[in-house]
């Protein structure tokens, strides 16, 4: 864990996110990279915008975002590298092409509208949005949240045979070693719910895969799979949440759009995204 990314909007969740992560960062001893992306304006001739204007905007930026380096510097007695920039275009694009660029191996981002229902059905999320663009994992805090060392960390993995095939269960173990927590391994399943001999077998694989690894396993009774993790959550002093929302992924059907959205807008702790590959996805 070298490098982190920090998107900085100036807003207050991307500064609680900020506090969070330059506290993550020194923990870790890693550098920063502060990103501010600027959503290209639609010019007009009434508008009267021109390149220099443009320009300016960037500019500002900047001066704030080195600014912010220099108090993180000073009130932080932050030891890292702070690098920062400023680019206009979609923000989930621009993060996702800086994350190449820099070679970032962590992003860390707040969460706008926590707790409410109207962002989370009709709005829904950027940090989701980005989650879903970017290769590398990316934690979304909620407000006020305070980093503190990762003891707990809850796994939600779907009965899926893919899994077989996928990296996730290799990211689960590195990034829980990384933070020297233990692992806690969490399927949702209707109530009543019977395993077959196919997810017994999954379960078996889960556990020859993680090998020597300190990990639990707990199977959750609960028709909505967000309000079976969230309720996890709560009930075993979890300190990190790790999904894989990620559209179209091996796990769509357990985190489609809305199940993401939930568990990202209501989450108490920070949400951990990660991306499994398997074999021939481009």
């Amino acid at each position: 864990m070298k490098k982190i990314l920090i998107p900085c909007d100036f807003a207050d969740t991307s500064e609680s996110a900020l506090k969070y992560a330059v506290a993550f960062a020194g923990y870790f001893s890693a550098d920063l990279v502060l990103l501010h992306a600027e959503m290209v304006p639609v010019v007009s001739p009434e508008m009267n915008i021109t390149p220099y204007a443009l320009g300016d905007m960037r500019e500002d930026s900047l001066n704030a975002l080195k600014n912010l380096a220099d108090k993180i510097k000073i009130t932080e007695s932050f030891k890292g590298r702070i690098d920062y920039f400023s680019e206009m275009g979609h923000t989930p694009d621009i993060i996702s092409e800086q994350v190449e660029k820099q070679g970032i191996d962590l992003v860390i981002m707040g969460i706008s509208g926590h707790g409410s229902s109207f962002m989370k059905n009709l709005v829904g999320s950027a940090s989701v949005d980005v989650s879903k663009k970017i290769t590398v994992p990316l934690i979304i805090v909620p407000p006020n949240a305070v980093f503190k060392k990762i003891e707990n960390v809850a796994y939600a993995c779907n009965y899926d045979p893919e899994l077989i095939l996928s990296t996730s269960l290799l990211q689960v173990k590195y990034l829980t070693n990384l933070f020297n927590a233990a692992l806690n391994i969490v399927h949702v399943v209707p109530e009543n719910h019977e395993l077959t001999d196919e997810e017994a077998d999954i379960d078996n694989y889960i556990e020859r895969k993680l090998g020597n690894s300190e990990h639990r396993t707990f199977v959750v009774n609960e028709k909505n799979t967000a309000h079976g993790i969230l309720s996890f959550i709560t009930q075993h002093n979890i300190d990190l949440i790790i999904i894989e929302p990620k559209k179209h992924s091996l796990f769509h059907k357990l985190f489609n759009g809305s199940t993401t959205n939930q568990i990202a807008f209501n989450s108490p702790v920070p949400v951990l995204t990660i991306h499994g590959e398997t074999p021939g996805e481009d």
